[in-house]
């Protein structure tokens, strides 16, 4: 489970940045913020639904990274 958290954490740090090159330092850190709040939603609410199976709640945690992309792209300001 550790190599999930660290590739989680590269991946949600990577996001980050990029979003910061894109729309600039204050979207990255609302990024980062958003993307560990959701993180941590999801990793309670598949836990208690999966009755704590790891694996499975490691495996939905990546879809923290690509949804706080997606998300911050569409509440971005329009630029490029």
């Amino acid at each position: 489970m550790i190599y999930l958290w660290v590739f989680l954490s590269i991946s949600i740090l990577s996001v980050s940045g990029y979003t910061g090159q894109v729309l600039g330092v204050a979207s990255a850190v609302t990024s980062f913020i958003g993307m560990s709040v959701l993180v941590a939603f999801i990793y309670y609410f598949t836990t208690w639904l999966t009755g704590g199976a790891e694996m499975v709640t490691g495996l939905f945690l990546f879809l923290a990274p690509a949804c706080g992309l997606i998300i911050r792209f569409m509440f971005g300001d329009g630029r490029r």
